[in-house]
């Protein structure tokens, strides 16, 4: 199973402004495109949370429904952290730095902050109030028995000597840190008050020169922290953007570079002439019914395990691959379908009579072969026709039942078929 842990859906603590970053990742076309790739390309997309927050910025994205559909069938699953980080100066009645530790925020209130150290049910309960969602029960249910804990091993001591052996170990941060505090103990270090605390946002910009070595520390320690997240959650690829495996991008790499085959898919698409779905998607011209419609689509799964069974992390090589693959067609897709069953049974009849099973199992063994061939092409003219023919018709998104699907509606690409007989075939 290709599981990939999505740390740009990574709604992470903030003292300020915490609601507006949910309306950051609304409005971010970025953000749209990235979730609709992802859904197609990964088995599973696991969330990094600590609050639940993110649940109002995929409602929005996807309908209560289709969230509800995806979560239920662990294609989102949630991975819940239950501690932060902050780096904190010198005691006052000590003398002694605190350096990085784990810290606590108001504990006995109900804010989307609080609900950070809370229990996950607590926590929970605050996400879903605040994402005002109208199947609560069902979708806290789902989530409750889904999401995965994280982080519930990490131990601060072993957390502040792994991110300080990291610092130590780099010639540029040793460099960098010693300028202005050579000699000085990392818990110790320069451009923080006594008895007060920075914590690290990485969606912020923390542009106080002062404090540079700090935010540095805290930088490394964030990405370690989702390296924990990752290992807890035993995906095989950690999704990074600008804010994240940037410091530590070799030991990132340990997790996959997934960045790159989200470039090559949408390089794919345009050499295969197909209207980019994650754009589409941003810009609701493909509705997320449509979306779960082509991931659920007879080539998606078939799609999945070639782009999965490249053994490359480099977006140009996967194309690469890509275009080798369509351009070389082995003998067994030159065959008409009916040519090739006919030789098959042909040899097969002369052991036995052909009877219905066998010809079944035949056409079966066939079709299954062309697929796992063809999987790239046969996926992406399917997403092609899906898009002109919904476009023409002008399908409307459908929102299903929050107790399944309804496989005997109209599909969504817009045959005019039912769904069971098209795209869910």
């Amino acid at each position: 199973m290709r599981r990939i842990l999505a740390t740009d859906f990574g709604i992470w603590p903030s003292i300020r402004d915490v609601e507006s970053i949910s309306n950051i990742m609304i409005h971010s076309k970025d953000s749209w495109s990235s979730l609709a790739n992802y859904i197609l390309l990964y088995d599973q997309l696991v969330i990094p949370t600590g609050n639940f927050q993110i649940l109002s910025v995929l409602k929005i994205m996807l309908g209560e429904d289709i969230l509800y559909e995806l979560i239920n069938n662990n294609v989102i699953v949630l991975a819940r952290y239950d501690k932060w980080f902050s780096y904190s100066g010198s005691n006052i009645a000590s003398g002694q730095g605190s350096g990085l530790r784990f810290y606590q925020y108001a504990p006995n209130t109900d804010t989307l902050l609080s609900g950070y150290f809370k229990s996950l049910d607590e926590a929970l309960n605050i996400g879903v109030s605040y994402s005002n969602l109208k199947n609560h029960k069902g979708l806290s249910n789902a989530i409750l028995d889904k999401a995965i804990p994280v982080t519930k091993n990490l131990k601060m001591i072993d957390f502040r000597e792994e991110t300080y052996r990291d610092i130590l170990d780099s010639p540029y941060f040793k460099d960098f840190l010693s300028i202005r505090n050579r000699g000085v103990s990392l818990n110790k270090l320069n451009g923080i008050k006594k008895n007060s605390i920075k914590i690290y946002n990485p969606h912020t910009s923390n542009d106080d020169s002062k404090s540079a070595e700090i935010w540095s520390v805290l930088r490394a320690a964030f990405e370690n922290f989702l390296l924990t997240i990752a290992i807890d959650s035993e995906v095989n690829e950690i999704r990074g953007d600008n804010y994240t495996l940037a410091s530590f991008n070799a030991k990132g790499q340990r997790l996959g570079a997934s960045i790159e085959g989200e470039k090559a898919f949408i390089q794919i698409q345009e050499i295969s002439g197909v209207p980019n779905i994650g754009h589409a998607f941003a810009t609701k011209n493909f509705s997320a019914t449509q979306l779960l419609d082509l991931r659920e689509s007879k080539h998606s799964q078939n799609f999945r395990n070639w782009f999965s069974s490249n053994n490359t992390e480099n977006s140009s090589e996967i194309v690469q691959q890509y275009v080798a693959n369509i351009n070389k067609p082995s003998l067994i897709n030159k065959l008409p379908i009916k040519l090739l069953r006919f030789a098959t049974t042909l040899g097969i009849s002369s052991l036995e009579p052909i009877s219905g099973a066998i010809t079944s199992s035949i056409d079966s063994f066939i079709l299954d072969k062309i697929s796992s061939k063809n999987a790239p092409k046969l996926f992406l003219e399917q997403a092609k026709t899906m898009q002109l023919k919904s476009k023409e018709k002008k399908v409307e998104a459908y929102k299903p039942k929050n107790s399944g699907r309804d496989r005997n509606r109209l599909c969504s690409c817009g045959s005019e078929k039912k769904f069971k007989k098209c795209c869910g075939a």
